[in-house]
């Protein structure tokens, strides 16, 4: 019995010690970095481009997220590496894999119902942008509509700061279930990670 309550204090101890540590340093690496901010303002501006699209398609109209922490994550990523981050297959992620030359030649590339692109513009409405904004999806064997996508959400990060002192940023937009739908996926299905 005496062994017990010192180890049990012991442990006590390093989570304690853990846990004051943690958010000092999550603190230092947020400020020492200046690109660890997200521009909300474009955000708004590129969700506004994303509605007003859907609408002149005569779509109806998605409901945006307003923090989806994964969707950040990758644009936050391809942000400070420059780069679309992949996976471990190599294929890119949350990227229509669609540049302006590929776009050009085969528009079947921006049909996706997400992108990742590099824009200096954010209140422009790029081909990525529009080909995520007018997705529908295909409909069923039977003719019958299946269900879609009811949420969609914006990250939008400034990029690397050029030599020629031209603001770039990183745009990411992908379109999600309803939150009924995503739960069910995520907590019972093989989804769930």
């Amino acid at each position: 019995m005496h062994v017990r309550k010192p180890l049990k204090a012991i442990f006590v101890m390093f989570l304690l010690h853990s846990a004051c540590l943690f958010p000092s340093r999550l603190i230092a690496d947020q400020t020492a970095n200046p690109q660890a901010e997200r521009d909300r303002q474009q955000e708004s501006a590129v969700a506004s481009l994303f509605d007003e699209a859907r609408k002149q398609a005569k779509l109806r109209p998605l409901s945006k997220i307003r923090d989806r922490k994964s969707l950040e994550q990758l644009v936050c990523t391809a942000a400070v590496t420059g780069k679309v981050p992949r996976s471990r297959r190599g294929y890119p992620l949350l990227a229509t894999g669609a540049t302006q030359d590929s776009a050009s030649a085969n528009p079947a590339n921006l049909d996706k119902p997400s992108a990742l692109y590099k824009t200096t513009n954010p209140q422009e409405l790029t081909p990525e942008l529009k080909g995520v904004a007018l997705y529908e999806r295909p409909r069923g064997p039977d003719g019958h509509s299946r269900p879609g996508f009811a949420r969609y959400s914006v990250a939008v990060w400034p990029a690397q700061q050029q030599a020629d002192g031209k603001a770039e940023y990183w745009v990411g937009v992908q379109l999600y279930w309803s939150a009924g739908a995503e739960f069910f996926e995520n907590n019972f299905s093989d989804a769930m990670e």
